[in-house]
């Protein structure tokens, strides 16, 4: 199982060019489509990146899934 991204609580945070998830995702798993963040789950790693730099707590991975 890949990142899971909550809708209702991401507010499209803003990073330098893209939200912080789609810039910080090691593996260009994230994607902004439709105004909206989108993961790839066969890219996704579960590494949590994207999870630890999202500041609206939207971004949860399986704590068994957690690579680091």
């Amino acid at each position: 199982m890949a990142a899971q991204i909550d809708l209702d609580k991401c507010n499209m945070c803003g990073g330098l060019t893209e939200p912080l998830c789609v810039e910080i995702c090691p593996d260009l798993a994230i994607r902004v489509q439709d105004g909206r963040p989108v993961v790839t789950e066969f890219l996704c790693e579960d590494c949590n990146e994207c999870g630890c730099v999202c500041p609206d707590h939207a971004i949860t991975v399986p704590l068994a899934k957690v690579t680091f």
